[in-house]
């Protein structure tokens, strides 16, 4: 019930949804760098594919020499030559 009230105050207030920790945020500079942060955890790791589960469903990210340079509980920074970006429901 508090999630739903949270969201509910969020939308009026027209809060950002990654104040309210709503999903994962999902920042890209370029084809070549991304952050991702707000994840729940890594399904899958490769130099061509990472795929993230979150509270939206899962993140799948594909392209080639990939290599994560940040690694945090719920954030994590990759470069490499992004070429697709997806989102899958659970």
């Amino acid at each position: 019930m508090f999630k739903k009230l949270q969201k509910q105050a969020g939308e009026i207030l027209d809060f950002p949804s990654d104040v309210l920790g709503a999903g994962p945020k999902i920042t890209m500079i370029g084809r070549s760098t991304m952050t991702i942060e707000l994840f729940q955890e890594v399904i899958l790791f490769s130099e061509e594919e990472i795929i993230l589960g979150s509270s939206e469903g899962k993140i799948r990210i594909c392209g080639k020499d990939f290599v994560l340079t940040t690694v945090l509980p719920t954030e994590v920074h990759l470069k490499g030559w992004i070429r697709q970006v997806s989102f899958e429901e659970d």
